[in-house]
């Protein structure tokens, strides 16, 4: 293993403490550690958590633009264009890939009928998503794993931290450190603790025992870190502790077998039949892994599902339907799961899905960043308005969506709790204009719109469960920051069976708060900027009670709160309905123009930096105070797309944003001289 690479802060003295420099969001959240630090987890009032969200995906960048071609390339003729299986030519050609290589597919249509594995230090490159096309007909698994896909923590020994488990601490002590043990330099471990109070499993369809994956639910708050240095029973992390773990703490290491780490999967197409694989892509166990410039052309399960993973990126990439578009073990989308952290979802287009981003099962310290989501539905309840945005299944943390186009923000409580999350400068539209067909791969129509389901109409606005921003019962202390939220879309809605229009609501809280108290909320005839507190989509918190119509919990469970509307944090937000900007007394009124990017990036081109935002002005969205993001533009000016159009279109990253500007990242940092090898 490559230290140098890997662990580019492998030696101490080379570290820089996750709070030693100024962050871009100072003098507006708190750091979890050091002075000012917040109180993560805090149910009583707004304490504005933040970590070093910076970091995020892979340091300088992809590094792939300069790796070497392994052997000659795999031509589609080769495999009979797509009439013969190729996936065991393709996994030959991987299993010899060398180090720093890639494995080159040419143009064309390649039939996968089982999965490929791509090892570390490898990638599986093809010409352009419109060029190299995979197309899957497997019956199980992923289509491709990037990693081993072997993660199982029944196998792995957990071993207890004596000190150090505080937060911003990059050194902690085991108990023991067993003789032998398998913790080196370069070993990811998971760190997690016993449930502290604010952290529930118990949501309102049940409980989760599952969210941590082995622990039966005990265990759903955690992150995942490698180890840069072993010395005794002491292990120093390439990453501060997110937060303080004084319940119980385990490390559980991954072995090294089990970690993929710099693998990658570029420029080329899956093509989905509906033949029962869980994901188009799935990195498990993986360490610093990427896909770059694909397209999902359909997925059978998931587009994306990242696990027990650390900083990996799935960027630059187009998404674009899904076979399957009601609730079950998938949901069509991007999905940050099991602990991992650092990962980077950046500059997408999600189309058609069921959700498009979907955090869940204790993910921390995550970035979802300008993508454009659009055209989600849920095929049992067409005039239903799903979320695009959402964490679903305890306990997401401290993650960063920043700079979004979606339809709506929903950290839900289906499966338990998530907090501390922090939305910044993203446009939630409040609508979607959805179409036939709602099931089956078959061309998209959008054409004439009026109410769904009726005779000769293809187009339709859901007008049921409009919420641009819901932040449901069992989450807490969100920042909502420099928002933009609603559009004239939501504001022109109608409920189509009545043709009567949907009164325009700012915020709705369920029990009491700020007026209306304890309110009734509607299911279809109100359309709202902000809900906060509420339970399932079709809970209406009649009368303000704890268990209201629609609360689909126990009896003896009250699935309504106010402590999600005390603890959020909104600053500097604009509502479409209001036409006003909210803004925090007592704190600073400018704004960075990213929580992350220290400046512009050059995929951006001409698009205006920041992009969305009430500081930002002319733009076409509420107010002049949004514009198209370059996923939007990629989509509708190189693509030719438009909102409704749905079929997958032609995609290809380098025409969207320039070669060099995806894929040519900084050089990789230089090996330090002491451990150079």
């Amino acid at each position: 293993m490559r230290y140098w690479r890997l662990l580019p802060l492998l030696l101490v003295f080379l570290y820089v403490p996750q709070f030693a420099h100024a962050q871009l969001w100072s003098g507006i959240l708190n750091p979890t550690s050091g002075t000012g630090a917040c109180t993560v987890g805090n149910t009583s009032t707004p304490d504005r958590c933040a970590i070093d969200w910076s970091t995020a995906g892979i340091a300088g960048g992809l590094p792939s633009s300069g790796w070497t071609q392994s052997g000659s390339g795999i031509s589609a003729s080769a495999c009979g264009n797509g009439v013969s299986d190729c996936t065991s030519t393709i996994q030959t050609a991987l299993n010899g890939c060398g180090t720093d290589h890639y494995v080159l597919l040419g143009g064309g249509t390649f039939l996968i009928n089982s999965n490929l594995d791509i090892p570390s230090n490898c990638v599986l490159r093809g010409l352009g998503a419109n060029q190299t096309i995979l197309t899957a007909n497997g019956t199980s698994g992923n289509v491709i794993n990037i990693g081993t896909n072997s993660q199982n923590l029944a196998n792995w020994p957990s071993i207890a931290i004596s000190s150090g488990a505080t937060a911003g601490s990059t050194s902690i002590t085991l108990a023991s450190l067993p003789s032998g043990s398998s913790i080196t330099a370069g070993t990811l471990i998971i760190v997690n603790e016993l449930n502290p109070s604010w952290v529930s499993i118990n949501g309102s369809e049940g409980t989760c025992n599952w969210c941590d994956s082995f622990w039966n639910g005990t265990r759903a708050i955690g992150q995942t870190d490698l180890v840069d240095s072993v010395s005794g029973d002491t292990l120093t992390l390439d990453q501060p502790l997110f937060i303080s773990y004084p319940n119980t703490p385990l490390v559980t290491p991954l072995p090294t077998s089990d970690v993929t780490q710099y693998a990658g999967v570029e420029n080329l197409q899956v093509y989905a039949n509906n033949t029962g694989y869980l994901s188009n892509f799935n990195f498990s166990g993986c360490a610093f892994c990427w896909v770059s410039g694909i397209e999902g052309n359909y997925a059978d399960g998931n587009q994306v599902q990242v696990q027990y993973s650390y900083h990996d990126e799935v960027v630059n990439s187009y998404f674009s339907n899904a076979f399957s578009h009601s609730a079950g073990g998938t949901d069509s989308d991007v999905a940050i799961q099991y602990f991992s952290s650092g990962t980077l979802v950046q500059n997408n287009i999600l189309e058609r899905l069921h959700v498009s981003v979907m955090e869940q099962w204790g993910p921390s310290g995550n970035v979802v960043a300008y993508n454009y989501a659009f055209g989600n539905f849920h095929s049992p309840a067409p005039n239903f308005m799903i979320n695009d945005l959402n964490t679903h299944g305890a306990h997401p943390l401290l993650n960063l969506w920043e700079g979004n186009i979606a339809t709506q923000a929903q950290p839900d409580n289906i499966w338990g709790s998530s907090s501390d999350g922090t939305f910044f400068r993203n446009w939630i539209k409040g609508a979607t204009l959805d179409c036939n067909p709602v099931s089956g791969r078959s061309t998209v129509v959008c054409s004439p719109i009026g109410t769904q389901g009726n005779t000769g109409i293809n187009g339709w606005w859901p007008f049921q469960a409009v919420r641009a921003m819901d932040i449901d019962f069992l989450t807490y202390s969100y920042n909502l920051i420099g928002d933009v939220i609603g559009s004239s879309d939501m504001a022109n809605l109608v409920d189509t069976n009545t043709s009567v229009p949907l009164a325009q609501v700012n915020m709705v809280v369920a029990l009491c708060g700020p007026s209306p108290c304890g309110a009734v909320r509607s299911y279809d005839a109100d359309a709202y900027a902000y809900s906060f507190g509420y339970a399932e989509s079709s809970d209406t918190g009649a009368n303000g009670t704890a268990n209201g119509a629609g609360c689909d919990g126990p009896t003896t469970y009250t699935c309504h709160s106010l402590v999600p509307y005390s603890t959020t944090f909104l600053h500097g937000e604009y509502s479409e309905v209001t036409g006003q900007t909210t803004w925090a007394t007592g704190v600073t009124q400018t704004l960075p123009a990213s929580f992350y990017l220290p400046s512009k990036p050059s995929w951006f081109g001409n698009v205006p930096w920041p992009p969305i935002g009430p500081d930002v002005t002319g733009g076409i969205g509420p107010g002049g105070h949004a514009y198209a993001i370059p996923a939007e533009v990629c989509y509708e000016k190189v693509m030719g797309g438009t909102v409704g159009t749905g079929s997958p279109l032609t995609f290809n990253a380098n025409a969207c944003y320039g070669g060099s500007s995806i894929s040519s990242p900084p050089a990789p940092p230089t090996k330090p001289t002491a451990i150079a090898q």
